[in-house]
């Protein structure tokens, strides 16, 4: 956790004052204005509560696979609730009078009603709505979201967020077969994804990279591998800086993979999935009411696959796996906690790409499966977190929330590079191998999540207001020893490589170094309901941080200490404003200051400075369809300092002791210029579609292009469409991912170029990718699909210019899944 800091006692002191004075404060009755997308009813009434600021009870059982037309305009509680439980045969009242607590009842006549007026005061046990991170999408089958709380951690609409956000549903994700957090992103407005080799990935939104990764609103954890979705119910992404809630501010996004929770009913679902490249999958889902209320619930998903790869050599199996039990403690009371694990054991992995040119100068065009690696190589990786969370509803409409998660990752790394250098095409000289052997490194961090939030009146309107403080500590460990069998070593002939070379063994020595990292800070915002149609969120965040690395002998005695780095008291501020255009439009407008420790080193093996600048952001919302259908335009700019760039004046092949690539700081800065649309939701019952266009400018201080590894146009497009006149149970869709030309500039200069030649360029035209998909209901509980990735079998980089490298992205995939439901 972060350290004690005496300003940042005072905040919290301050904090938690503001929270005591504002929870005792009456709530107002006036009117708000409320989009609420039709959908299930459940969620529904959540969303309305929370924003109206009051507490409201349910037995489950009474809105079990009910929906509604939604809400959109201004209403009064009662009145809200009213228009949300049309046509369903039930009613929210006032309990005993108390008009910040309703309860939800069968609609009586009037007669039968003043015979429950006694019985309502000490009704059954009930259970609390409204407790999770935003509405849940299964069962859904749309493309959009009703709520979402990454950005801000109140439950805001997707309208009411004053930045540019997207949601990729339990449905996308399953209509689209989007099966790791890569394939899901690789369809997501404004995200690119880049690979630097087989097990490392990359994610870039708005010309910077993504480093804020959460599950459930907490860190990921560092080295972690590429996260199933089986887990997961969705996966909100908010782009733009949000260093009010996390601490950091990366202007690029943060993405959050929301956790499936379990229901009050057995459910269940168990699939397999064959795919080319001799892939093969079983996952089962498995949700269970523990005892006869289902006051007690738990859920369990898990997934296991192998599959080997286009390129040569490759293998991986992975297992994941989920267990998560829900317990009400009381009305108003809910204990959350759980486990999650994914353990990749790859084969054949690649450190580094293949060549761009030959040694004359002329493009390599290696082969798609082309690979200088070794069948032993591996980058080998273990997960697991334990997580837990305690929510609490007050009578006044206020909930206190306290979160933790602890995260273990451990990765056993041996790994064999053959691309270094440049190939003979005749003679099939020119390559090198190199190799890393790590051994065991492991990383544990500890993260804490505690705030509070609800309404307050002031003037005469009601407000909402959010305090908190979040924080995490972080330990990694890395082990020296001694690799027999030292590579370089010359590759004879390219041509005719079969990887058969010896494994280098590592042999720990007992020494280790040490690298703990603590990031905590305290936030206070508010949402302020200025007039009607005006709303205005302000808030700041104090941040701490420190991180130290320590080195220790075989013998366990510390020997010294290295690359440590403070900063103190560094204070976010964030301004977002909504103006309300009528039913169906919000203009929008939002700025944040950035901060973001870096964990990158320059070649002395010091941390860079910590990142900063500025960030915002101006764009309209609007909703469609009774909310069903969402869209957006956003016009946005990012200063960044200090960011992290490779540095180029090492020699080839230089590395850190950790493994890792120097770096230097642009103290400059980059300015980034863009503009943003996206649409998601259903244009009709049966008809669901997702669409994003990003236009990026990037530019260094001197006005050069930067970050030309990135696309300026970038389109995503995936829908959906239910064939139920024609042939019931039958749905098509498919999807387009389409982007302009990149490109990489070389680090050593094109073979055989003269040495006062402009910097040499590694290229990337424009392309686009073409998906589509087709399921079929054999029964009403056992569904078959099949999913064509790149149907048209386009060649592509997905990465251009690491060390000189280029890295293919995926041919022609065609997968096959069958799912029953229980």
């Amino acid at each position: 956790m972060a350290y004690p800091h005496p300003v940042l006692s005072r905040l919290t002191l301050a904090l938690a004052g503001s929270v005591a004075v504002l929870a005792a404060a009456p709530a107002a009755a006036a009117n708000k204005s409320y989009h609420i997308a039709a959908g299930p009813l459940s969620p529904a009434l959540s969303l309305f509560a929370g924003s109206a600021g009051v507490t409201f009870a349910s037995d489950p059982a009474l809105t079990a696979g009910l929906s509604t037309r939604g809400l959109q305009g201004q209403f009064g509680v009662a009145e809200g609730f009213a228009r949300l439980l049309e046509g369903s045969g039930l009613e929210a009242l006032p309990r005993g009078g108390d008009a910040d607590v309703y309860v939800l009842r069968k609609a009586v006549a009037a007669p039968a009603a003043a015979k429950l007026a006694a019985a309502e005061a000490t009704m059954a046990q009930v259970t609390v709505t409204g407790q999770g991170l935003g509405s849940g999408t299964e069962g859904s089958g749309s493309y959009t979201s009703g709520a979402m709380k990454t950005a801000l951690r109140m439950d805001l609409s997707i309208r009411d967020t004053p930045q540019s956000v997207s949601v990729i549903t339990r449905a996308r994700m399953d209509d689209m077969g989007l099966r790791r957090l890569d394939d899901a992103l690789a369809q997501t407005t404004g995200v690119m994804v880049g690979q630097m080799d087989s097990e490392r990935t990359k994610f870039y939104a708005r010309g910077f990279d993504i480093n804020n990764v959460q599950v459930d609103g907490m860190p990921q954890g560092a080295n972690a591998p590429l996260s199933d979705t089986v887990l997961y119910d969705r996966i909100e992404v908010v782009r733009g800086a949000t260093g009010l809630m996390g601490g950091t501010g990366d202007p690029s996004a943060a993405i959050n993979m929301v956790r499936k929770r379990p229901g009050r009913t057995l459910q269940g679902s168990a699939g397999l999935v064959l795919s080319r490249w001799n892939e093969r999958r079983a996952e089962l889902d498995l949700s269970v009411p523990l005892n006869a209320d289902a006051s007690v619930r738990g859920r369990t998903a898990l997934a296991y696959s192998e599959r080997d790869s286009f390129v040569d050599m490759y293998h991986e199996r992975k297992t994941v796996g989920m267990v998560i039990v829900e317990a009400d403690l009381g009305a108003r009371t809910l204990l959350t906690a759980g486990v999650d694990f994914q353990r990749n054991t790859p084969n054949g992995s690649t450190w580094g790409a293949v060549p761009y040119w030959n040694a004359d100068g002329s493009l390599a065009n290696m082969p798609r499966n082309f690979s200088l690696t070794a069948p032993w190589s591996s980058w080998a990786n273990r997960q697991h977190t334990l997580f837990g969370s305690l929510e609490q509803r007050l009578d006044n409409g206020w909930k206190l929330h306290l979160g933790y998660a602890r995260n273990d990752s451990r990765n056993n790394t041996t790994v064999v590079n053959g691309g270094a250098g440049y190939p003979d095409p005749a003679s099939g000289k020119g390559m090198t191998l190199w190799s890393g052997v790590w051994g065991e490194g492991k990383s544990v961090s500890d993260n804490a999540d505690l705030y509070a939030t609800g309404p307050f009146s002031l003037l005469g309107r009601r407000h909402t207001l959010i305090a908190g403080w979040n924080g995490s500590r972080q330990v990694s460990n890395s082990y020296g020893g001694e690799a027999l069998h030292s590579y370089p070593d010359e590759i004879a002939d390219y041509r005719h490589w079969s990887g058969n070379i010896p494994r280098p063994t590592f042999t720990p020595d007992g020494s280790r170094d040490e690298t703990t990292t603590r990031l905590g800070g305290g936030y206070l915002a508010g949402r302020f309901n200025l007039a009607e149609p005006l709303t205005l969120i302000l808030g700041a965040r104090l941040s701490n941080y420190r991180t130290e690395t320590e080195a220790y002998n075989g013998a366990g005695a510390r020997t010294g200490s290295s690359g440590f780095a403070e900063s103190k008291n560094e204070t976010t501020p964030y301004v977002g404003v909504v103006y309300d255009l009528g039913e169906k439009w919000s203009a929008y407008a939002s700025y944040t200051t950035l901060f973001n420790p870096q964990t990158a080193r320059d070649k002395d093996n010091r941390f860079l400075k910590p990142e900063s600048g500025t960030n915002a952001e101006l764009g309209i919302k609007g909703e469609f369809y009774d909310g069903k259908l969402n869209a957006s335009a956003a016009l946005f700019r990012t200063l960044k300092k200090n960011l992290a760039e490779l540095d180029k004046s090492v020699p080839r092949g230089f590395l850190l002791p950790d493994g890792s690539q120097p770096y230097v700081a642009n103290g400059a800065g980059i300015t980034v210029r863009g503009v943003e649309f996206d649409l998601s939701g259903q244009l009709t019952a049966d008809w669901n579609v997702n669409a994003g266009l990003t236009l990026l400018d990037a530019a260094e201080a001197d006005g050069r292009r930067a970050v030309t590894t990135q696309p300026r146009q970038l389109l995503r497009l995936s829908t959906s469409y239910a064939l139920g006149r024609v042939l019931p149970g039958l749905k098509v869709g498919g999807g387009i991912t389409a982007q302009s030309a990149i490109y990489g500039e070389s680090w050593y200069g094109r073979p055989t170029a003269p040495k006062d030649a402009p910097v040499a360029r590694l290229n990337q035209a424009g392309y686009a990718l073409v998906n589509l998909m087709a399921s079929y209901d054999i029964h009403p509980r056992l569904n078959v699909q099949l999913n064509a990735a790149n149907l048209f079998d386009k060649k592509y980089y997905r990465n251009v210019g690491f060390y000189d490298s280029v890295l293919w992205g995926e041919p022609r995939n065609i997968s096959l899944s069958l799912r029953s439901k229980f």
